[in-house]
């Protein structure tokens, strides 16, 4: 090492020019964005770029290496409204996201998906939702249609909202898909309005018809229910707590939703008091069964669901 170094200043001495050529090089100071300099390149830079157009990073999945395994992902197409009339949105952590995208569900064709977006007030400890069915990307395959699709890609217009205009302390107004219809131009929608701390009150049943882009309120439904159990049974069920559960769409006939009817107790425990059906086509309310809640619902949605296979 002493004979290296003594060889170097040997160099030095009698060699001005390596000397010279030895010298460290300067660090260079990180450059800096160059400012725009006219009102052009100033409004080139401003323009507001069309949600379609903008660029979305696909989020990569993890690879395997040495230290961690990370199999590859498979994904299949399951029922959605199955078992019927019993699915219910996971928001359990809408308090600390604020806005939850639940689940979206395509119907057969794959042509379309429905689904809701859940928000939440935080000073009136609130919770309120809206409802969206848009197109897919029919160039792509099934599955890759639901992986791509992007609700902020576009500007969105719900079909319906709920509890948007409405500010009360601890209000809950929960939309959510019941299922497709099997011709894929109706989505049965359910409305649920209750409290965050005391639990649902009442149930309200909508229509968006795909052809005509029109969503309709079953309100004559619920009435017709109500006055069949005052004029045949003297039940004025205004003043119980009831329920109306929609099931689906029967099996039979693509036009009539299904709902079952309960009644609460003193207990608060549910009764059963018979399966109706809604005619969209006759516009019209029937009982099906006062016994039995086993009818024929068929289930269209399919939503996407990732396995480990």
């Amino acid at each position: 090492m002493r004979l290296i170094l003594c060889f170097f200043l040997i160099l030095c001495t009698t060699c001005p020019s390596f000397a010279f050529s030895f010298k460290f090089k300067k660090k260079q100071a990180p450059q800096t964005p160059k400012m725009v300099e006219t009102k052009q390149d100033w409004e080139y830079e401003a323009q507001n770029i069309p949600l379609s157009d903008r660029e979305l990073k696909e989020v990569e999945a993890p690879k395997t290496d040495k230290k961690n395994y990370y199999p590859e992902a498979h994904y299949v197409f399951e029922k959605y409204n199955y078992p019927p009339g019993t699915r219910n949105y996971d928001i359990r952590f809408i308090k600390k996201n604020l806005v939850e995208h639940p689940i979206i569900v395509a119907d057969l064709k794959c042509h379309y998906v429905a689904y809701a977006n859940y928000y939440f007030r935080a000073d009136n400890n609130q919770i309120y939702s809206d409802f969206y069915v848009e197109k897919l990307d029919t160039t792509k395959s099934k599955t890759k249609r639901i992986l791509s699709y992007n609700h902020k890609q576009l500007k969105r217009i719900p079909v319906l909202l709920s509890g948007f205009k409405e500010e009360y302390r601890n209000l809950f107004n929960g939309l959510s898909l019941v299922d497709w219809s099997h011709d894929s131009n109706k989505v049965l929608i359910k409305e649920l309005i209750g409290s965050t701390v005391g639990g649902i009150y009442k149930t309200n049943i909508y229509i968006y018809f795909v052809n005509e882009d029109r969503t309709i309120k079953l309100s004559n439904f619920e009435e017709a229910i109500l006055n069949y159990y005052l004029d045949n049974d003297d039940i004025n069920l205004k003043q119980y707590r009831y329920s109306l559960e929609p099931l689906g769409f029967n099996s039979n006939n693509d036009n009539m939703v299904v709902v079952n009817c309960f009644v609460y107790n003193n207990e608060g425990k549910k009764i059963f008091l018979g399966v109706w059906g809604y005619d969209l086509k006759e516009n019209s309310a029937s009982l099906i069964s006062r016994t039995s809640p086993n009818v024929s619902i068929s289930t269209n949605g399919l939503a996407l669901k990732r396995v480990l296979e």
